[in-house]
């Protein structure tokens, strides 16, 4: 039965609740000291949902009397479970169980036996959850024991405050203890107990020995010698060992029992990599619950109905309270005293971040994640204190080294001391190397540090080194990645604040590679920068993710920045700040399709280009109206516009934009059919752009050039005009347009005939493209479903 319930991923606690068969039972059954009644064996069947072949086998083996079994005691359904620990009963024989075969220990290799020792572990929480994954490591822990190796089986749990280690630690212990008969030892060692010093080892040896039955004056007067003396008498012994609350390795290692029967089970917000190092700990990183987890924690404390009914506010709470088990727990309590109210009101309540960690207590030290936050808040050292406070100030998601470095003002090497210090206290994690992280209530309760102990000019300071940290690092990639785009301007940045560290970009590739793992942060950044009213950091932050942002296709968060800029520039009344702000704006709308919007923006950047007599952005706002022209199919309007910005870029000596008018003059020409007049168009657009070096203007030139070869039903030069577009597009990084050039290619592909590179090629557009979810997917997938079968070669006779 044992290994029915352990596939099935439950405890004996689990099991009893499913069946009505009592815990206690469960246990004895499982350790073969009892013949089961036949109800018994019929509500554990239906529970584990046996087959009907193994549950007639059960009955079978239930009807058969055994010498070495005691009949289950009626009413033993439901009997006595109020410790909510299943122990098995005595027995001198242990034998099978119905079905289950025999039972046997992975920690040694005698079966389970009922326990002669001390029993000493915590009630097991009734609502425990998830954790799967984890309990199967502990499992798999127990069946590593390498024979005659005399090394004790040790695991460290470790976590951050709240995330339910002991609960784990007791429950694993729970499910395993008919494994050690000899006795299960628990001890807290208040490693973070602001109140009281941490247990020494001595006291708790002191402690274990009086409980192994040891008497008072057989214990040496030494600490070395009491030690000494629960070390031998563990010896040989199959005894489970929980060690709670660790703050160090020293804390515990005197206590390690020498033998390989043992099992030690160690719990610490701390990493102990020094225990793991030197002991052979294995570590169990302990992170917070999965979103299914989460949501099945509230259903088994408001009832699977409840939950599922409000699913919305349910996934709403769990974010809020950052899937943290504690936090988790104490909303729950609070919900479950307030039946007949809505979860949606109690997620309204926590979205209020300042109020938060307030509503978060259950008026209990243990029962406040404010307070158990603080235990290991108390335990660092002033400067990295000082780091964990400030982190507070970042908006997130993760925080690069040289980030964490700027906001502190101090130099690289120590503040990545410090954020080690961090990540061993489980105060921060880790999910990358030199990047961190930490759940939205611990950044909360580090910016309450940081408003309570920092003062208003050094939280102004350290805010404006985190803005000249990304504006500045931002500003290097974009001129990497974009020096040879003229949609990439050049910002006049003030001179970083000292004590900031920017990110050292090398080439391209660092410099895109930058942008998409800080695009997440720099959305907030910028928001941040315009909420505590650092409107040029804004703005410039903008300007320097834009050609990122066009390029990749990322259309919403193109949008937020450009408003976000916007507002900025309208409120420091600067007007050439807010002529590129509305240009922005008309770009991403005309690229999402919304061409009234777009050419309302557009139109007012452009008049305020021309009020301010910048002639280079005119023109090229006139072709972005080209453009938008064009996508309503508006082709000789955009031919209009166009040539007005090829005669402004000739009065000014401006080659590179007047490559571009010329390509698209060439462009919107052959779209009215025109194509032998557009040829020459593009053909003189790539001289200029080859002598200006403007590779994206290149791409996009002999896009056109093999557009125009397709229509006039030239395929084969097509294809290298194709091919050549896409090789520097894919240079230059931009992710979008080589949607377009591969849809380009299908069509080319199938026209000569070619069905299977032409879907090869579709397929890639469509990829990029439902990725973005840009609205060209559609006419892709069309292609996609209309192509003919690629023709099947002959079979051989």
């Amino acid at each position: 039965m044992r290994e029915r319930r352990l596939s099935a991923g439950w405890s004996q606690d689990e099991l009893a609740e499913r069946s009505g068969v009592s815990a206690r039972s469960i246990s004895a059954l499982e350790a073969g000291g009892r013949r089961p009644r036949m109800s018994s064996v019929v509500r554990l069947a239906a529970a584990l949902g046996l087959d009907p072949e193994t549950r007639a086998q059960w009955l079978a083996a239930a009807r058969e009397p055994d010498a070495r079994q005691v009949t289950e005691p009626e009413g033993a359904d439901r009997a006595d479970r109020a410790d909510g620990v299943g122990r098995p009963a005595r027995t001198d024989a242990p034998g099978a169980v119905p079905g289950g075969g025999p039972a046997v220990s992975p920690v040694g290799t005698t079966a389970p036996t009922a326990p002669t020792g001390p029993q000493q572990l915590p009630m097991a929480i009734r609502h425990f959850t998830g954790r799967t994954r984890e309990l199967q490591l502990l499992d798999d822990l127990l069946a590593d024991v390498t024979p005659g190796c005399g090394a004790v089986v040790i695991s460290a749990i470790a976590g951050t405050a709240g995330v339910g280690k002991t609960t784990l630690a007791v429950h694993f212990a729970h499910r395993v203890a008919d494994r050690f008969p000899d006795g299960q030892l628990f001890a807290n060692l208040r490693g973070f107990d602001p109140a009281r010093a941490p247990v020494d080892a001595a006291d708790v040896a002191r402690g274990f020995l009086e409980a192994l039955g040891v008497p008072a004056l057989r214990v040496p007067a030494d600490p070395d010698g009491q030690l000494a003396l629960l070390r031998s008498r563990l010896a040989g012994t199959r005894t489970l060992i929980v060690l709670d609350n660790v703050r160090e390795a020293e804390q515990v290692r005197p206590l390690l029992p020498g033998s390989n029967t043992c099992l030690v089970v160690v719990t610490s917000r701390n990493r102990l990599p020094g225990l793991v190092a030197l002991d052979g700990a294995v570590p169990l990183a302990l992170d917070v619950l999965s979103p299914a987890e989460a949501r099945e924690l509230l259903a088994r404390r408001l009832g699977a109905a409840t939950v599922a009914e409000q699913q919305e506010a349910a996934d709403e709470l769990t974010e809020l309270c950052a899937r943290l088990p504690l936090a988790l727990n104490i909303a729950a309590a609070r919900a479950a005293e307030h039946p007949g109210t809505p979860l949606e009101v109690w997620a309204r309540e926590l979205r209020d971040s300042r109020a938060r960690l307030d509503l978060l207590s259950a008026g209990d030290s243990h029962a406040d994640v404010r307070v158990v936050l603080s235990w290991s808040y108390r335990a660092l050292t002033p400067r990295a204190a000082r780091l964990f406070r400030l982190l507070g100030l970042h908006p997130g998601p993760s925080v690069s080294t040289a980030a964490a470095a700027s906001l502190a003002g101090r130099p690289l090497p120590e503040t990545r001391a410090l954020l080690e210090e961090l990540h061993r206290a489980h105060l921060i994690t880790a999910p990358e190397r030199d990047r961190y992280t930490f759940h939205d209530l611990l950044r909360a309760y580090a910016a309450e540090q940081a408003a309570a102990l920092e003062p208003p000019q050094g939280q102004a300071a350290a805010t404006l080194r985190m803005l000249d940290h990304y504006l500045h690092t931002a500003h290097r990639a974009a001129s990497l990645a974009y020096a040879d785009d003229v949609s990439w301007q050049s910002l006049d940045l003030a001179e970083p604040a000292t004590g900031v560290a920017a990110e050292e970009l090398a080439d391209r590739r660092g410099a895109l590679d930058w942008y998409r793992e800080e695009q997440p942060v720099l959305e907030r950044i910028v928001d941040a920068a315009h909420r505590t009213g650092a409107d040029v950091h804004a703005w410039q932050l903008v300007g320097a993710q834009v050609p990122y942002l066009l390029k990749s296709g990322l259309w919403q968060q193109w949008q937020r920045a450009g408003e976000t800029a916007l507002a900025a520039a309208e409120r420091t009344g600067d007007l050439g700040h807010q002529a590129h702000a509305h240009r922005w704006l008309g770009q991403v709308h005309r690229s999402q399709g919304r061409q009234p919007e777009a050419q309302r923006e557009l139109r007012l950047a452009l008049g305020l280009f021309e009020e301010l007599g910048d002639r280079p952005r005119e023109g090229r706002t006139l072709l972005d109206l080209a453009i938008a022209h064009g996508e309503e199919h508006c082709d000789a309007e955009a031919v209009a516009e166009s040539r007005r910005a090829l005669e402004l870029f000739e009065e000014i000596g401006d080659p590179s934009g007047q490559a571009l008018a010329l390509n698209s003059i060439g462009w919107y020409l052959a779209q009215q059919g025109e194509l032998r007049e557009a040829l020459p168009h593009c053909r003189r657009a790539l001289e200029l752009a080859l002598d200006t070096g403007n590779l994206p203007g290149q791409s996009s030139i002999w896009d056109s050039i093999g557009f125009i070869h397709h229509r006039l039903g030239e395929y084969h030069e097509a294809l290298p005009a194709y091919h050549e577009s896409l090789r520097l597009r894919v240079a230059v990084g931009d992710y979008f347009l080589q949607a377009d050039i591969h849809t380009h290619l299908g069509d080319t592909h199938l026209a000569l005939g070619d069905v299977e590179s032409a879907r090869a090629a579709w397929v890639r557009s469509l990829t990029i493209l439902e990725d973005l979810q840009h609205r060209d997917a559609d006419a892709v997938r069309a292609r996609l479903n209309g192509c003919p079968p690629a023709p099947q070669p002959p079979r051989s006779a």
